[in-house]
C-alpha cells in the first residue's frame, strides 16, 4: 500500500479543513436539533422497532417546523420511503418510489403523507420487513453498505460474523450517515456512509472496494472522511457529537480514527492484504485496515478482518 498517496491526502485535507469558513455552523444546528428534539426520535423508535427487516436513515435534520426529521426507509440499500417526523405527527410518503418498489419488490401499496400509525402504512411496513429477493436491477454499491451495515448491527454473537463491532446509530434504531459540508452553498458533498465504533472505543470508517476504483483511491477516501470527522471532534461541538456516536468518554487531545478498506472476495487480486499500519494527522492518527468479506447476494457469510487485532 502506497503510504505517500495517503500522506499526501492527509496534508491536502488538513488544508482544506484550515480554509473552510463556516463549515461547523451547519453541525452547531443539526446538534441543537437532535439534542433538544431527542423525544420525537425516541417516540419514532418505539413506533418502528419491530420492523427490522428495514433499515431507517436520518437523512436531515431542522428543516422547518412542519418537518423536523427526514428519515429514508430502505430495503437492502434501496429508497423505499421518505418520513417526516413534525411535532404533531410522523408521516410516510412513497411517491418517489413507487415504481422502483413495484418493480423491485412487487409492491403495490402506495402512500402520500400518510400518518405512520395508519392501517394503510402498517401494511406498507409489514410488507417489506419480510426476506424477499429484488426483481429488478438494484444499486449494488447502496446493497453492499446495507448488507455490511446489518452483520455489523446484530448483537448477539451466536451468528455474528465479527465481534467487537457495532455501527453509529441513535437510538438503537437510525442510522446516521454525517454529511460532510464544508460549504453550505454546494448542494452535492459527500457521507460517511459507514461509520462504526470498534476495539477499543474507536470510530471506525469503513470504505468497500467496488469494480470501479483503485485501492488507493478508496483509502484515500477514508481518509478525507477521517480528517473531517476529526475537525469535527474537535470543534466546539465535539464532545456533544462523541456522545451521539453512542461514546460517553472524553474527547481527548490526541484521537485515533481506524480506515479499514472492505474488499469483497472476487476483488482480492485487485487489491492485496496490508498489515495495519498508522499515519499521523496533526495532533492524531489514522489507522489503516483491511477487510475481506464474502456474500451469498443477500447477506455477509464471511468476514477477515486485521480490525480488532
Amino acid at each position: 500500500m502506497n503510504k505517500e498517496i495517503l500522506e499526501k491526502q492527509i496534508e491536502q485535507s488538513l488544508k482544506i479543513m484550515e480554509q473552510s469558513k463556516d463549515w461547523n455552523i451547519t453541525y452547531d444546528e443539526q446538534l441543537k436539533i437532535l439534542t433538544e428534539k431527542k423525544e420525537l426520535l425516541d417516540k419514532f423508535h418505539k413506533d418502528i422497532k419491530e420492523f427490522e427487516g428495514i433499515q431507517f436513515y436520518l437523512v436531515g435534520a431542522g428543516a422547518t417546523q412542519d418537518n423536523i426529521f427526514t428519515i429514508q426507509a430502505r430495503k437492502d440499500g434501496q429508497p423505499i420511503a421518505t418520513i417526516k417526523i413534525a411535532e404533531d405527527k410522523t408521516t410516510v410518503t412513497t411517491t418517489t418510489y413507487d415504481e422502483s418498489n413495484k418493480k423491485n419488490y412487487g409492491c403495490e401499496f402506495k402512500l402520500k403523507d400518510q400518518d405512520i400509525h395508519t392501517k394503510e402504512t402498517m401494511q406498507f411496513l409489514t410488507y417489506f420487513n419480510k426476506e424477499m429477493k429484488p426483481k429488478g436491477k438494484i444499486n449494488e454499491q447502496t446493497h453492499t453498505q446495507a448488507m455490511l451495515l446489518s452483520e455489523f448491527a446484530k448483537t448477539s454473537s451466536y451468528d455474528k460474523l465479527l465481534t467487537g463491532i457495532q455501527p453509529c446509530k441513535i437510538n438503537k434504531s437510525l442510522y446516521f450517515p454525517i454529511p460532510i459540508i464544508l460549504d453550505p452553498k454546494q448542494e452535492e458533498h459527500g457521507y460517511i456512509e459507514i461509520l462504526t465504533r470498534t476495539k477499543v472505543r474507536k470510530l471506525t470508517i469503513i470504505e468497500p472496494l467496488t469494480e470501479t476504483q483503485t485501492p488507493e483511491s478508496v483509502l484515500a477516501n477514508g481518509t478525507s472522511k477521517a480528517i473531517f470527522l476529526l475537525n469535527l471532534l474537535h470543534s466546539n461541538i465535539g464532545q456533544s457529537y462523541y456522545r451521539v456516536l453512542g461514546f460517553h468518554g472524553r474527547v481527548t487531545e490526541h484521537l485515533t480514527i481506524k480506515v479499514c478498506i472492505a474488499v469483497p472476495k472476487e476483488l482480492k487480486s485487485k487489491c492485496k492484504e496490508f498489515e495495519p499500519f498508522e499515519l499521523k494527522a496533526n495532533n492524531d492518527s489514522i489507522e489503516y485496515h483491511y477487510m475481506t468479506y464474502e456474500t451469498d447476494g443477500a447477506k455477509i457469510t464471511k468476514i477477515d478482518t486485521t480490525l480488532n487485532n
